[in-house]
C-alpha cells in the first residue's frame, strides 16, 4: 500500500493488516513515525521512500524480493531516519 497523501489509517488497519505501508512526501520521517503509531504495525513493515521517483522501484522489490538494496526511511533504535535496507514481502528484510 502506498501512503502517498491523506489517508484514513483506520481504514487501512481494518481492511490491510498484513500490508506493507510505503510512505512518500513531505515530512516523511514524521509522517512514517506516525503512520507506525497509528497503525500499531510492525516498524518493519512501515517504510518511508524520499524520493517520490524511486516509489515504484521499491514496491517491485517489495512485491518480487528482488534483494536490492534501497534508501529508505526506516526505524532504528526508536527513530526513523534514512537509512539503506533490502526489502521484501514483509518489508524491510535488512538494514545495512
Amino acid at each position: 500500500m502506498v501512503l502517498a497523501g491523506d489517508a484514513d489509517l483506520a481504514e487501512i488497519a481494518r481492511s490491510a493488516p498484513a500490508a506493507v505501508v510505503v510512505v512518500t512526501g513531505d515530512d516523511i520521517e514524521s509522517r512514517c513515525k506516525e503512520t507506525y503509531e497509528r497503525l500499531l504495525f510492525p516498524c518493519g513493515r512501515i517504510v518511508g521512500v524520499p524520493a517520490s521517483d524511486r516509489v515504484s522501484d521499491a514496491v517491485e522489490s517489495i512485491i518480487f524480493e528482488l534483494d536490492d538494496a534501497h534508501d529508505v526511511i526506516a526505524m532504528k533504535d526508536g527513530e526513523f531516519a534514512q537509512r539503506s535496507a533490502r526489502l521484501g514481502r514483509a518489508g524491510i528484510r535488512e538494514l545495512l
